[in-house]
């Protein structure tokens, strides 16, 4: 039987702790439209799960724009300068009392809680820290999108790779990518129908466990402990 001391919650941001209502979108299709010299748009439905280096990386190819990864970092650098403007306009809002709940798991010494997004590093903590959600979370534990580690697969796998002995890794996220890349590191993942996608869409991906889009601190318990069960046995 595998004794386990330890569980990491490894969470995404846009969708599972809060939504950007928009907010976000504005500022990045203007740097992308000021790199390409064309208006660029955001489906955000379309382009949920992906990090902020596919989406700049998708838009250009859609309008045949050549760049190099470099590029994309200094489009970013340009968005994240813009963002807190946006997100102070149109508001951002924190799904189900999560800093609530995450001021609970804070305080049980045999969980700790890590970011795994999407977000590049600076936009993930101006959107944190605009909603005092940022407190949670150590500059060590998030792993973001970066020039190195542009695709979720490879965030998702540095995560896992922080992993000790007898330590557990749990995804939490609202997109089918988040599942997909989760199972592909040999993580359990718990899917939360609070972003872009139905229950439905997301059970379809099989998770370990799916919440109700109302979830609350006792039911995210209850999954993690039958997640604990199923590693220990």
């Amino acid at each position: 039987m595998k004794s386990i001391i330890n569980t990491k919650l490894i969470w995404d941001i846009d969708g599972t702790l809060l939504r950007t209502n928009g907010a976000a979108a504005i500022p990045f299709s203007k740097a992308v439209s000021d790199f390409a010299g064309v208006n660029v748009e955001i489906d955000r439905k379309q382009l949920s799960g992906f990090t902020d280096y596919e989406i700049a990386m998708h838009l250009l190819d859609s309008h045949n724009i050549s760049f190099e990864m470099k590029n994309i970092t200094q489009i970013l650098i340009e968005y994240v300068q813009n963002l807190p403007q946006s997100l102070e306009i149109i508001g951002v809002d924190l799904i189900n009392s999560i800093d609530l709940v995450l001021e609970k798991l804070l305080q049980l010494p045999d969980i700790d809680l890590l970011i795994g997004t999407g977000n590049c590093l600076a936009g993930a903590k101006v959107k944190l820290e605009h909603v005092n959600l940022k407190k949670f979370f150590h500059d060590k534990d998030f792993y973001v999108s970066s020039e190195i580690n542009w695709n979720r697969d490879m965030i998702i796998q540095k995560a896992k790779n922080s992993l000790s002995v007898n330590e557990i890794g749990i995804v939490i996220g609202d997109s089918p990518r988040d599942i997909k890349s989760a199972k592909k590191s040999g993580l359990n993942v718990i899917a939360v129908p609070t972003g872009a996608h139905s229950r439905n869409e997301l059970e379809s991906n099989c998770p370990t466990f799916t919440l109700n889009e109302d979830w609350h601190y006792s039911d995210l318990m209850i999954a993690i402990e039958k997640i604990k069960e199923l590693e220990t046995h």
